[in-house]
């Protein structure tokens, strides 16, 4: 049976890190805290076999909860196991919606609950570098346009760095703007500055400078052997400085350094759709190389099936 975890947060940790896989780390006891800042409520639980899940209660559009587990379960509990699991889950906070991002491939059919697949919500695909070599080896994988790039962004100048502390707060609201121009360019709702706000207590944030002016910056977060450059955004006006290319050829050496061995670039779009919405990224990060890895997606399930039937029906007439 379930019971809700009580340890520590490095025994958490060191359970979510028995079984690494893209996206673990929304699974991970620093995720929690971002979730807690955000205002959001989180549950931690374990199965009978000691495999662990974090959920997150979220409200969908006011009028229904979902139970939501990010980039989890890690390991799909046994049949037997769902139904403690809800109740756990139902007794910290009434939902109508129980969602999961699997790291393999389910039945829809899970301990009488049957799962609906839905819109992506956390990325799918993405492209994961081997950063356990030396520079040199490292440079040397590039395409040669990402080279060429980097190589322009240093004719220009461009200067890398992390901020944090008082530098961070002082020029918190120039970078969150960045973001916001960055997702009205390639038309993406951009993450709610609460919610970045968040990330910058837990992630390393990463500025490249023309002068004084910040022109490129990035959200990193480390987990087990992994850095994860989880945002980014950019100055159109100085494209030409190839910033972008300088910021992150400055996250990959320092991750090196910190003995990561892979870089997770979160988030590409799907093989074979040149005219998905993250193409241009896409072309972007695949220039520094590396494996694509999928996973099954995002899934619903009915835990109150009459406000349920009643989501769903929503959900057709908005998208109709």
């Amino acid at each position: 049976m379930a019971k809700i975890f009580e340890g520590t947060d490095a025994e958490w940790d060191a359970l979510i890190l028995k079984r690494d896989y893209f996206g673990s780390v929304l699974q991970s006891s620093v995720w929690r805290r971002v979730q807690q800042a955000r205002g959001n409520k989180c549950v931690r639980i374990i199965d009978s076999a000691e495999n662990p899940s974090l959920w997150v209660a979220l409200p969908i559009a006011r009028l229904f909860w979902v139970w939501y587990c990010p980039k989890g379960p890690g390991v799909l509990p046994e049949a037997s196991e769902w139904k403690s699991i809800v109740g756990l889950l139902q007794r910290e906070k009434h939902a109508t919606i129980l969602r999961i991002e699997p790291s393999e491939k389910i039945s829809t059919s899970q301990g009488g609950l049957l799962f609906i697949q839905r819109r992506d919500i956390s990325p799918t695909h993405t492209l994961i570098t081997n950063i356990a070599r030396n520079e040199e080896s490292l440079f040397a994988s590039f395409h040669e346009k990402t080279r060429y790039n980097i190589r322009v962004a240093g004719k220009h100048e461009v200067d890398v760095d992390k901020i944090s502390g008082q530098e961070l707060f002082a020029r918190a609201d120039e970078i969150l703007a960045l973001y916001e121009q960055t997702g009205d360019r390639h038309g993406i709702a951009a993450t709610p500055r609460k919610d970045l706000r968040a990330l910058f207590e837990v992630c390393d944030v990463w500025v490249a400078r023309a002068g004084e002016k910040i022109i490129a910056t990035s959200l990193h977060l480390g987990f087990g052997k992994t850095y994860i450059y989880l945002h980014g955004a950019s100055d159109y006006e100085s494209r030409a400085m190839m910033a972008p290319y300088a910021l992150h050829w400055a996250a990959l050496k320092d991750a090196q350094q910190k003995k990561f061995e892979t870089y997770d670039w979160w988030g590409i779009a799907p093989t074979n759709e040149p005219a998905h919405r993250l193409a241009g990224v896409t072309r972007f990060k695949l220039g520094f190389g590396g494996d694509v890895f999928e996973a099954p997606g995002t899934f619903d399930a009915g835990i109150d099936r009459a406000r349920f039937g009643l989501y769903t029906a929503l959900r057709r007439i908005m998208r109709s």
